[in-house]
């Protein structure tokens, strides 16, 4: 009998641990997403990017369409996902969905819809028609609501000055009433100290000081801020930069007074206001004394004019602002935007890597796949440039992947990259994974740190 129960005990235990192996391997069988995006129109949008994330955001993978605008996840665990599909120039699509154990849900249509119109945008105007805007608002600016102030910048990323706005700017100031009270005021101190006695006396002497001082001041304004500034395509302004720390203002305040920034952007030697100075120099012997040390003079004003400069400039960066009347408000930090230290950057190479495009320490290059917003304003869309160099180790199933200066194209500035949300993250292991069936890789990378952005209008 011992026999028999035994074997009943086995038949009854056997279907119950096939049905538990079954389920088993039933819970445990991935299934796959596949779909396809297309316009309106029904054309096929390649190169889109799909994000496949747990409904908990635990986990995120990445694929491009194809030139078919096709896609596919192979190897999907069973639950619940978010699938977003973003393309340059669309508006985001999304969809949830639930993938059961070896599950392949019917094909994805997606139809990707033309981005509406921001009702807050970023006006960018022609240079020399924002630069116009700018000047409006310079030739308005007086220390104490009274004395000229005028080739100061408090602008945030001021835009440069065409050949005819420097000259309109130089003009102003010759001829601004307080300009010629002050000239006015300085030929009366110097006839009382009877400087320049060859003029004389009386009114004769008088005329003489003051047709002297206002032709040197001309000169100066016109050969200095005008005619050498246009020939060399330098700015004649000094540019307020008003933060950071005392003493990188202040360097940067002297600094300014050897440098000036080039109609490119970029900051060079000040050859403008050495040589306008020098030739300003020179016609002042037309109608000034002449001197028993000519060279010695020329060398003197030459060295004054840079220390004359610092001192203007360091007056500028921490006094004068304060006094200023009509500065603008964007100087004051008011309708500024902050792209934030540590944003986070989304973004996909545009090449596949292998041994032969990803060189050790090559240049590589990314598009941005996901847009970045700042104050809900979309200052870098999907589909944005960035660059850097990279390194890697290992063949294509253990590649260690290396980065180094990563920038991210946003207008006319190059942002900088790091790996880590934190200044201070160390050597953290870059976040990155290979795209669905392709050799490129997606990658996280942060600001570096706060980035000034022009405002919106």
């Amino acid at each position: 009998m011992l026999p028999c129960l035994a074997a009943a005990l086995w038949m009854m235990f056997i279907p119950g641990l096939a049905s538990a192996q079954s389920a088993e391997a039933q819970r445990s069988t991935p299934g796959a997403i596949q779909g396809a995006a297309k316009d309106s129109s029904g054309s096929a949008v390649a190169g889109a990017i799909v994000t496949l994330e747990t409904a908990a955001s635990t986990s995120q993978r990445t694929a491009i369409t194809d030139q078919a605008g096709s896609f596919r996840f192979s190897a999907v665990e069973p639950g619940n996902y978010k699938i977003t599909i973003a393309a340059s120039g669309f508006a985001a699509w999304t969809t949830s969905m639930a993938v059961a154990s070896g599950d392949n849900p019917p094909l994805l249509s997606a139809v990707l819809q033309v981005a509406a119109a921001s009702s807050s945008v970023v006006v960018t105007l022609p240079q020399h028609e924002l630069a116009a805007e700018q000047l409006k608002t310079e030739e308005k600016q007086r220390l104490l609501g009274v004395l000229p102030d005028f080739l100061v910048s408090y602008a945030q990323d001021a835009a440069p000055l065409t050949a005819a706005q420097k000259f309109q700017l130089g003009w102003k100031t010759i001829i601004d009433p307080v300009s010629l009270l002050g000239t006015g005021i300085s030929a009366g101190i110097q006839q009382a100290r009877n400087r320049y006695p060859e003029f004389g006396q009386g009114t004769e002497g008088y005329a003489k000081r003051f047709g002297a001082q206002y032709a040197n001041r001309v000169s100066r304004v016109i050969i200095g801020h005008v005619v050498m500034q246009s020939i060399f395509h330098q700015d004649p302004r000094y540019f307020y930069k008003g933060t950071g720390s005392i003493r990188s203002r202040a360097l940067y305040a002297i600094g300014t007074a050897f440098l000036a920034k080039g109609d490119n952007g970029n900051w060079q030697f000040d050859y403008s206001d050495v040589l306008g100075g020098m030739a300003s120099h020179e016609l002042s012997t037309l109608y000034y004394p002449s001197t028993s040390r000519p060279v010695r003079k020329l060398a003197d004003d030459v060295l004054l004019g840079f220390a004359g400069r610092a001192e203007n400039n360091l007056l500028h960066e921490f006094v004068l602002r304060r006094f200023t009347t009509h500065v603008p408000k964007i100087a004051a930090g008011l309708s500024r935007r902050i792209l934030p230290d540590g944003t986070p950057v989304s973004l996909i190479s545009v090449d596949d890597w292998s041994s032969k495009t990803a060189e050790s320490g090559g240049p590589v290059a990314f598009m941005l796949a996901k847009d970045i917003q700042v104050d809900g304003v979309i200052v870098a869309p999907i589909g944005s440039k960035a660059w850097g160099h990279a390194s890697f180790t290992g063949g294509d199933k253990t590649m260690q992947v290396g980065l180094d200066n990563v920038r991210l194209k946003i207008g006319d500035k190059n942002v900088p990259l790091r790996r880590t949300p934190l200044k201070d993250g160390g050597a953290a292991l870059l976040e990155y994974h290979r795209l669905e069936n392709s050799g490129r890789i997606s990658i996280m990378l942060y600001v570096a740190e706060n980035v000034s952005l022009p405002p919106a209008r």
